[in-house]
């Protein structure tokens, strides 16, 4: 009997708690503004961290390369030593004279060591060509590197064409006179060219041959003009 009371009374309780209304649990819900704050926040931290990595990239291209100021001393210096090293290789003269072209100029001529600039001593063939310039100055035209032609007078009626060797040494020389000129005058022009001590030793219709301290020298004659040349050395 009393089991029975006791299930009778469990199946109440039952039915009592089954007919109770049931409320569901409320659910967690973010506002909008919590979730704005948070998307602020999360912008801000990406901007810095890409600045950051824009800040390191910047320092490490740099890394390594000079100043502005070191790279403008460092030029600098370069010039300096550059100009230095011209200065002595290509000495420039300061001279303010209008003359001729400054020392180092491209403009300057190479100077010949084997020939002296002037001498004076008697112009003769076999002698050093430095004793026409001593005679008769500057040369009026060059034909190369080994004929020099001078006029003798202002007029420029005598002509004298001097060939040379390389050690500066006359081996040959033509005279060409004014038009009034025979052979007589031209051979008494020419034998002043022969050096000292020449004796006359063969003649031909127009040759004349000497013996002289320089060798055999030819002496050749034409209406107008003569030569001297150098029959052996």
């Amino acid at each position: 009997m009393r089991l029975y009371l006791k299930k009778e009374k469990s199946i109440e309780v039952n039915k009592q708690f089954s007919d109770m209304p049931t409320t569901p649990m409320p659910s967690i819900k973010v506002s909008q503004n919590s979730r704005g704050r948070w998307l602020m926040i999360g912008t801000v931290v990406g901007v810095l961290i890409a600045l950051c990595v824009g800040i390191l990239l910047v320092r490490a291209m740099n890394t390594g390369k000079p100043s502005l100021s070191q790279a403008g001393s460092t030029a600098a210096q370069a010039t300096g030593t550059a100009i230095e090293v011209q200065s002595t290789l290509h000495p420039v003269s300061t001279s303010t004279s209008t003359g001729g072209p400054a020392y180092g100029s491209p403009a300057s001529p190479t100077p010949n060591l084997a020939q002296p600039g002037v001498t004076h001593g008697k112009p003769h063939i076999g002698g050093p060509f430095s004793d026409f310039r001593g005679e008769y100055g500057t040369p009026t035209s060059q034909g190369d590197s080994t004929n020099e032609e001078f006029w003798v007078d202002p007029q420029q009626t005598i002509d004298i064409t001097v060939a040379q060797n390389d050690q500066g040494e006359v081996t040959q020389l033509t005279v060409l006179g004014p038009d009034t000129w025979n052979e007589q005058q031209a051979q008494s022009y020419c034998t002043q060219f022969l050096p000292d001590g020449a004796t006359q030793f063969q003649t031909t219709s127009n040759q004349i041959d000497y013996h002289s301290s320089v060798g055999t020298i030819v002496l050749s004659l034409q209406s107008t003009s003569c030569s001297l040349s150098l029959a052996r050395h």
